[in-house]
């Protein structure tokens, strides 16, 4: 027989029809093998529920990061503590979950999953909860029978406050705080260590901190029911080197384990104050940590209105409606700060940070040279270094460390005093407050 005889389609087609069909065979007894499952995780919250996925009412809610992994750790906790069926957010996936830092160190928390929860878990109504983590946001929602409808709302909320307030993995912690995707990230800080005694400055500032930070955030809850602001702002001004930061680092260790601490990053401050802020009254008592002022809240016309006007916002009605939150916040030279972000109800007090006198010098250049076992005629140093910061005294030790081999004499420090780059850098007499 010719091949000709035969259309090439035909051969094909009785060829390939065999194998098509042991194909659908073998996918048709992989299917029946397995046990069948849900097509959406509505239909398997419903299947839980014991309802059917038309009677379900669901309520869902765009959160932040730090929201978003507080209830990631409580999803991560209750699925232990109830031995809850749980699934991934897409339930034909597993759950994920991740490692955040939290004030107590890290902790795992879902960042993708569908759990179901007892009555009394969340409410008197068995729900179902769900967390989805996307590149650019994250959604929480709770899903629940209609027949308890009415309650729900109240529900979400409050479960939504205790993740985001008291109950926070945060609360209490030190971090600093940057942007992503999602909005805010915190990522943890420790302080650095520093006291007071290492910080060479007049008694009266420390008891003008003591004031306006330890007494304020200590009596937060007296002040609250009086009617009185719990919440204030603290505004070091001085040149560089004077101590501005480090003060702030003395305070956030005093207060650490006691008071959450923020310390947002120049992009933080400049585009997402608001957010800033809110974060902080959700973990109050707070302090939040503001070097370089004048960068949102500098002169009309020298600065960023709108920066400049959110500021204003956020440390005036909006400071005032956040209870427990202490900002202190630096600037080099208080002239390039809007005189209305320095008023009383935004920043009650102002505290001038200036180059140690004599005394103050002398007491800096002993703590660098402790271990030096050379007779040092530091009085005399101390005398030549007029105008010099505690920064520029730690710079001229090292700098003569550096340059004698560790082999540092008197002469060689007052070497140094001669050509200090704080004399072409001495402010002018009324320059400061």
């Amino acid at each position: 027989m010719n091949m000709n005889d035969y259309d090439v389609t035909d051969v094909l087609a009785a060829v390939t029809q065999p194998a098509l069909e042991h194909l659908a065979a073998t996918i048709d007894r992989e299917f029946e093998r397995r046990e069948p499952r849900s097509t959406t995780h509505y239909e398997w919250a419903a299947a839980h529920l014991g309802v059917d996925a038309t009677d379900l009412v669901v309520l869902s809610e765009g959160v932040d990061t730090p929201l978003g992994h507080s209830v990631g750790r409580w999803l991560y906790d209750a699925q232990a503590r109830w031995s809850a069926e749980h699934a991934g957010a897409f339930v034909d996936r597993p759950a994920a979950s991740e490692t955040v830092p939290g004030a107590a160190g890290d902790m795992r928390a879902f960042h993708s999953a569908t759990v179901v929860l007892p009555a009394g878990a969340v409410g008197p109504a068995p729900v179902v909860l769900r967390i989805l983590s996307g590149a650019y946001g994250i959604e929480v929602e709770l899903i629940g029978r209609s027949e308890d409808g009415g309650a729900l709302p109240d529900v979400f909320g409050a479960f939504l406050r205790a993740r985001r307030t008291v109950d926070s993995p945060y609360r209490l912690g030190a971090y600093r705080v940057s942007t992503n995707n999602r909005g805010l990230a915190l990522g943890r800080w420790t302080p650095p260590a520093a006291t007071r005694e290492l910080l060479k400055l007049d008694a009266s500032v420390w008891r003008t901190v003591d004031r306006s930070v330890h007494r304020v955030l200590e009596l937060a809850d007296d002040l609250k029911a009086r009617g009185l602001g719990t919440s204030t702002g603290l505004l070091l001004v001085g040149p560089p080197g004077t101590g501005k930061t480090q003060l702030g680092t003395v305070v956030a260790n005093e207060l650490h384990g006691r008071t959450t601490v923020l310390v947002p990053g120049t992009y933080v401050t400049e585009h997402y104050l608001t957010e800033l802020f809110d974060l902080a009254a959700d973990l109050s008592p707070c302090l939040i940590l503001m070097d370089d002022l004048d960068l949102i809240a500098g002169e009309r016309g020298q600065t960023n209105p709108h920066r400049l006007r959110e500021f204003l916002n956020v440390m005036d009605g909006g400071l005032a409606d956040r209870s427990g939150v202490v900002v202190i916040a630096s600037t080099n030279d208080h002239r390039k700060v809007d005189k209305a972000a320095r008023r009383s109800s935004r920043f009650d007090t102002v505290i001038k940070m200036e180059p140690p006198v004599l005394e103050g010098r002398l007491a800096i250049l002993e703590r660098y040279l402790a271990w030096c076992d050379t007779a040092l005629d530091l009085a005399a140093v101390a005398r030549a270094t007029d105008g010099a910061t505690g920064a520029d005294l730690k710079e001229l030790v090292r700098t003569t460390v550096l340059d004698t081999n560790d082999d540092v004499t008197t002469d060689a420090l007052l070497a140094q005093a001669a050509v200090g780059r704080w004399r072409s850098e001495r402010p002018t007499a009324g320059q400061y407050l």
